[in-house]
């Protein structure tokens, strides 16, 4: 029963770190799109913050 409960918090954790990566895909996939459009400043602002709160979730409970 103990394997079981501590099966289920490793994936729990992989599962958050998943999701903090696409996170920062995402922003990242902003930032690039972002170099090429009519506002690069704007759009490179904006992308830093999906790529911000991704490292600070995935950093956060170190």
């Amino acid at each position: 029963m103990l394997f079981v409960l501590r099966a289920a918090q490793l994936m729990g954790k992989a599962a958050g770190y998943a999701i903090s990566v696409g996170i920062v895909g995402f922003g990242a996939w902003v930032l690039v799109a972002g170099l090429y459009s009519s506002a690069p400043a704007f759009w490179v602002c904006v992308a830093l913050v999906p790529i911000a709160v991704g490292v600070w979730s995935a950093c956060g409970h170190i």
